[in-house]
């Protein structure tokens, strides 16, 4: 018993001393949560306010997503924000869900609007990396032509490589604004919506912060953190 009481003692005295070196906070390589050129985006700007309300400092860096998974799984990464889901559970404590992803496909309209069954063996761009339209691609039988980013996917679906490509809000909102001539006529189709949450690595010591973890929630879900999403989604999108 004596062992267990000194054992917790020794955990409260070392939670001040738990972030006395910078966090690390790493963001997926996709735009526009994360640029791995020049560090910016969605989510470093995001988790970067998050922690100026929580009293911590972070080490930011972009990752692929497999990589920033696996990273948290160990944890070398502290805190991230990616798409929620029951299996990243088992690794990551769930702090807030502050953003969704909207899924879609865009294609040129033409005489009417495009139905899903209207893709079958036809070439969808499906960017590199991401499973979020398996299910939707295996049940109405696209090809999946795997591309690096939206701006390539457009590029193509304007020179008739591609039928439709992968949308996802936000992101797709501002390609198609910097790169679409005024004659293109583009359309979409809605696919799905998928939430975005901050999760904390559960084999980092912050997960064994309880008050750190309050604060950050806290500030994920106040006013100030919606308006301050909003303000990113406005920009990024």
């Amino acid at each position: 018993m004596k062992a267990k009481l000194w054992s917790g003692l020794a955990l409260l005295l070392c939670l001040p001393l738990l972030h006395a070196e910078p966090i690390p906070a790493y963001s997926q390589a996709i735009e526009p949560w994360g640029d791995p050129a020049s560090g910016d985006g969605l989510t470093p700007r995001f988790l970067s306010w998050l922690a100026e309300q929580s009293g911590l400092r972070l080490k930011q860096g972009t990752r692929p997503l497999p990589r920033l998974v696996e990273d948290m799984k160990a944890g070398r990464d502290a805190l991230a924000l990616i798409t929620a889901s029951p299996e990243r559970d088992a690794f990551g404590l769930e702090l807030c869900r502050p953003a969704d992803i909207r899924l879609s496909v865009v294609y040129r309209l033409g005489a009417r609007e495009l139905r899903a069954a209207d893709l079958k063996l036809r070439p969808v761009g499906i960017l590199r990396g991401t499973h979020t339209l398996d299910a939707f691609i295996a049940q109405n039988g696209a090809e999946p032509v795997l591309v690096s980013d939206m701006r390539q996917e457009l590029g193509m679906l304007r020179i008739a490589r591609l039928d439709a490509m992968m949308c996802v809000r936000p992101g797709c909102g501002r390609v198609l604004r910097e790169i679409s001539a005024p004659a293109d006529r583009w359309a979409e189709l809605a696919i799905s919506r998928e939430p975005m949450a901050v999760y904390a690595s559960r084999a980092h010591p912050l997960s064994k912060d309880p008050a750190a973890l309050a604060r950050l929630k806290a500030a994920c879900v106040s006013p100030e953190g919606r308006a301050k999403m909003a303000e990113l989604l406005a920009r990024f999108d």
